[in-house]
């Protein structure tokens, strides 16, 4: 079972990590495929929205060759589309690309068009999913997320850093 695999089962997505992880480039830049096997390069993630409307405006994006440039709508599912009733807002005809975690139905705009889905699922490195998970699961909340490391920090360099606190 590949590690993805493995940490899928006990991580619950969240659509706030997919933001981040489409903002910040944590896939891989090359190898992209929508999710009907058309190969995707991402030039420009676009502006993160935090208001209404698609998650992100202005993105640049290279699909079979061809350059699109609109906005990008992130979901977990790909159903959530319907489940926000995007399908029926005009706001939303000029995404270019629907990212989500996993890919469950198609998605169609309100004037019938099919959006090309890319499924970020097997591309995210583990240790992107790992690393949020120790920084957000309550049940191993820390006072900082470094402490278990504190003992290997060297005395000399750890006591000037506690003198400079004060």
């Amino acid at each position: 079972m590949p590690a993805l695999q493995r940490v899928f089962y006990f991580y619950e997505m969240k659509e706030d990590l997919l933001h981040f992880i489409w903002k910040y480039k944590k896939y891989p830049v090359n190898g992209l495929e929508t999710t009907s096997n058309e190969p995707v390069y991402i030039k420009s993630a676009g502006t993160h929205n935090h208001l209404s409307g698609p998650d992100f405006f202005n993105a640049q994006i290279e699909l079979n060759g061809q350059l699109w440039a609109g906005n990008v709508e992130i979901h977990v599912k790909s159903s959530d589309w319907y489940a926000h009733n995007h399908q029926e807002d005009r706001n939303y005809d000029n995404v270019i690309l629907h990212v989500v975690w996993e890919d469950d139905i198609g998605v169609y705009r309100k004037d019938g068009g099919q959006i090309p889905t890319l499924s970020l699922k097997n591309y995210i490195p583990v240790q992107v999913l790992e690393n949020y998970q120790k920084l957000f699961n309550l049940k191993n909340h820390r006072f900082i997320n470094c402490e278990n490391d504190f003992d290997k920090v060297d005395g000399f360099i750890r006591n000037n850093w506690l003198d400079r606190l004060f």
